[in-house]
């Protein structure tokens, strides 16, 4: 009886963690209730259509560029032989390690108004290109995402479909056909989730589309509440975002309705195409690689070189300490709530809705999260039991960090108990175990590369992260996302490339460590 109120007990702590988790979110959808808006009217008239249509525009534009790379390098790279093909394997993934915003800076330096390639093509092809616009925009961040669809497709094509591949060439089919007919709708579903998760992060963004001028959802919810001083037009800016996110999820819900998602998990054979269809293929995957890491990497690198002498190291180092703090800190926490929800999904009679709702705050802009954290913590603020120390506090920030990655730490573990044996537990609760000590004995133990892996993308997402970080940090407190933003707002893009190189660098390891897992299953 004792035992039976305790987990009772316990599974509702957990699902109370859960409701405030997902509080942020609450707030924003129920802001019209309880938030003033004398803006408002302005805002939806005035402002709103524009910065939807543009947000619309270039989203479409980065999924299709983004869509015109991913898919074809990951065809080429798990059906050809050809010269350098493990390399580009990893390689290719590279772009990942560059945030959307570095990304931007660097090529409004190599082809803004007065880049150094737009000079030289001005001096000897009589033309200078122009990036900083919405188009150029959209075509940056298709080169910066690309990967979130070429992974799952790669993925799919590696170890999906090699029944249907050999049926078809049975009958016939190959190259062009072979690709568009048989492969392509085939994969459809894991396309369309990599499109998802690109398109969460062109929603996100805010240094990029800030620099660049382009008026998105995002850098409206900027200028309502900081300039026109109006919080309620704010979060209802963001409830528009919310429902644009909705839209996505449910379509890429209705695009694998109807499809299979049963894979043959026989690795795929390669084909050797002839010399020359060898060296074109390579050919395209260089010219990728080049234009969507290398160029940017090189730019950043020769910036780093110029000016490191006259850094302001000291600045620099003590970035560098708060972003190592937060993102450990952020890590820990978040490691440790997905850990108990990972129990209650696992030992609990059904599933949690609470934890359900909780893990949607990956699908939400940043933005949103943070407006959303400061209203939920402006109460405790203005009350006389805690006084001001909520709002623009390392507690605040840290919990806004878990909010919007807990759904990074999570997954992995949901995943990888999914695929432990029942029996397991069975066996263990014969003998007279508890569920959490099955839990702690047996099904954490075999969780370790789970957990490592959501451990090194929970840290390297909140190294990343801009616009949440911006919003809630306390006053005068420099990570290096906020150190690149700000150089990079007055123009110093050369001194931005310092603490640009350092989160690209983090960024690496566990681009490499997922790459190692991803080669594992196709070999």
């Amino acid at each position: 009886m004792v035992s039976a109120m305790r987990a009772r007990a316990g599974r509702s702590a957990i699902s109370l963690l859960a409701i405030l988790l997902a509080g942020p979110l609450l707030v924003v959808l129920t802001s019209p209730l309880h938030t003033a808006a004398p803006e408002w009217s302005h805002v939806l008239t005035n402002l709103l259509p524009v910065q939807t249509g543009e947000t619309l525009l270039l989203l479409v534009i980065a999924l299709v560029t983004a869509l015109l790379i991913a898919v074809p390098t990951a065809w080429a790279v798990t059906m050809f032989e050809f010269p350098g093909r493990r390399v580009f394997g990893w390689a290719l993934v590279l772009p990942l390690a560059l945030p959307t915003y570095i990304a931007a800076y660097t090529w409004a330096a190599l082809l803004g108004p007065t880049g150094s390639i737009s000079i030289w093509c001005a001096e000897h092809i009589g033309l200078k290109p122009n990036v900083l616009n919405l188009g150029g925009l959209g075509i940056v961040l298709g080169l910066v995402l690309y990967p979130y669809i070429y992974l799952p497709a790669r993925a799919m094509f590696a170890r999906g479909m090699s029944v249907q591949i050999e049926a078809a060439r049975t009958l016939g089919a190959s190259g062009l056909s072979l690709f568009m007919r048989v492969a392509v709708p085939l994969a459809r579903p894991a396309i369309a989730a990599g499109a998802l998760l690109l398109s969460m992060e062109v929603l996100n963004d805010y240094g990029a589309v800030k620099y660049y001028g382009v008026r998105t959802l995002t850098t409206g919810m900027f200028r309502s509440w900081g300039g026109l001083r109006d919080l309620g037009s704010a979060l209802r800016i963001g409830i528009v975002l919310l429902v644009l996110v909705a839209v996505l999820l449910w379509i890429e819900r209705r695009s694998r309705r109807h499809a299979s998602t049963a894979t043959d998990q026989v690795p795929t054979k390669r084909s050797l195409p002839s010399a020359r269809s060898r060296w074109i293929i390579f050919a395209g995957c260089s010219c990728v690689l080049l234009v969507s890491a290398g160029l940017p990497l090189w730019k950043i690198i020769g910036d780093t070189v110029v000016v490191w002498s006259r850094n302001d190291h000291e600045a620099l180092v003590n970035a560098l300490g708060r972003t190592a703090m937060l993102a450990s800190c952020a890590t820990v926490i978040t490691l440790l709530i997905a850990t108990l929800f990972s129990f209650r999904e696992r030992h609990g009679r059904r599933s949690d809705m609470a934890i359900r709702a909780a893990n949607l705050g990956y699908a939400i802009p940043g933005a949103v999260i943070a407006l959303g954290t400061m209203v939920l913590a402006g109460p405790l603020d203005r009350s006389n039991w805690t006084g001001p120390v909520l709002i623009g506090s390392i507690g605040v920030l840290l919990y806004a960090y878990c909010v919007r990655f807990l759904a990074v730490g999570t997954q992995p573990l949901f995943g990888a108990l999914r695929s432990q044996p029942r029996t397991l537990d069975e066996a263990a609760r014969m003998l007279g175990a508890s569920n959490w000590r099955i839990f702690r004995r047996i099904n954490l133990p075999l969780l370790r590369p789970a957990v490592l892996a959501a451990a090194m993308l929970v840290a390297v997402d909140v190294i990343k992260e801009l616009p949440l970080t911006l919003i809630l940090r306390p006053f005068n407190f420099e990570t290096l996302s906020t150190s690149t933003y700000r150089f990079a707002g007055i123009e110093q893009l050369r001194e931005a490339s310092v603490p640009a190189l350092l989160i690209v660098l983090c960024a690496m390891l566990p681009l490499f460590f997922l790459e190692r897992l991803l080669g594992r299953t196709e070999r």
